[in-house]
């Protein structure tokens, strides 16, 4: 039976895909020295923007979408599970990347421009992104690093929805600590803490928490209580280990918004709006650093002021719709033509 829509899911991944494109955007300008620095959404208070706030928020999000599709997958839903999780990510990734990498190819004059051809079965299970730090000389073109930490969360997702109905708490508490235990150095983690696996896997659970216990969590007063700490360590310093501040502004935002999201898509036009958004994200964040470099680097030898990089900014976000529409529409085609169907089957 097809599950009713959570238009509050739409609104949220609308605005966390606005969030991680601002900034990136916000990331490239301030490091050129010709541009002037834009002020939105790369530091805060505590920290930045990217990496565990906004990512964390989009975590939390897949968890909570998944298991309010998928709460208890087994033999035979299993199998679906993991065929509609693979058409739900590779095609479109396979598809953009083949694109982009005949460019790079045909530029380059070499099939193999960027070394050895084996590092491309990371690109060929997603995980060239996530695993660049170990792997520098991959074919890593498009796409974030959260795409490969998602493909473990769906690999590991049947096993969290078992724990989920046997031992939540102690999954809870264990994911807990081992995110807190990240604030000492670990030497034997090579990856930076806030891509980590488990703080990756701490967000999703939390997601999926949140769908548990929805009836009581989306209370106006939590969403208020929560909402308010995350928008005061957004503007005040406070003396944590920004680490931690970023998992607590992340949790407060994901309440906030999922409570916002309620009340705006009440409305039709900002409904309409938000859906098709929100359908679209997926090809928003796949192919936002590929239009953005290309967009900011044809002013790479001007200065711009900050009214221009604003103009800028949304001539991107057009260019992004645009081709992220494109390739949504490219993707439905693809997914639903009679030989990939028989090659699914």
């Amino acid at each position: 039976m097809k599950k009713q829509r959570i238009d509050s899911f739409d609104f949220m991944r609308a605005v966390t895909a606005w969030i991680i494109v601002i900034y990136h955007f916000s990331g490239i300008l301030n490091a050129a020295p010709q541009h002037a620095s834009f002020p939105l959404l790369y530091m805060h208070a505590n920290g930045v923007w990217g990496e565990n706030t906004s990512v964390n928020i989009f975590f939390m999000l897949s968890g909570a979408s998944l298991f309010y599709n998928y709460p208890n997958p087994k033999e035979p839903s299993l199998k679906r599970y993991y065929v509609s999780r693979f058409k739900g990510l590779f095609p479109m990734f396979y598809m953009l990347w083949l694109f982009l990498f005949y460019q790079n190819a045909a530029n380059a004059g070499s099939l193999f421009y960027h070394g050895s051809p084996k590092s491309m079965l990371l690109t060929l299970f997603g995980m060239d992104g996530y695993l660049y730090y170990r792997y520098p000389q991959n074919y890593y073109i498009i796409g974030e690093w959260f795409l490969g930490a998602l493909v473990c969360l769906y690999l590991l997702y049947p096993l969290l929805a078992w724990c989920m109905r046997h031992c939540k708490l102690l999954i809870t508490l264990a994911l807990g600590a081992g995110t807190a235990a990240l604030h000492w150095p670990m030497p034997f983690f090579q990856i930076q803490r806030e891509r980590n696996l488990i703080v990756c896997l701490f967000a999703f659970w939390l997601g999926m928490l949140f769908m548990e216990f929805r009836e009581k969590l989306r209370a106006a007063w939590i969403a208020a209580v929560f909402g308010g700490i995350a928008l005061i360590l957004i503007f005040v310093k406070a003396p944590i280990d920004p680490f931690f501040s970023a998992q607590l502004i992340s949790i407060g935002l994901f309440l906030l918004f999922y409570r916002m999201g309620e009340a705006v898509m009440k409305f039709e036009l900002p409904r309409r709006f938000f859906r098709y958004t929100g359908g679209i994200s997926y090809a928003i964040f796949l192919l936002q650093h590929v239009v953005m470099g290309k967009v900011i680097g044809m002013f790479s030898q001007q200065s711009l002021t900050i009214a221009q990089e604003a103009a800028l900014l949304i001539a991107v976000f057009m260019l992004i719709y645009l081709f992220a529409d494109i390739a949504t529409r490219l993707n439905r085609i693809l997914t639903q033509s009679k030989w990939f169907t028989k090659l699914i089957h």
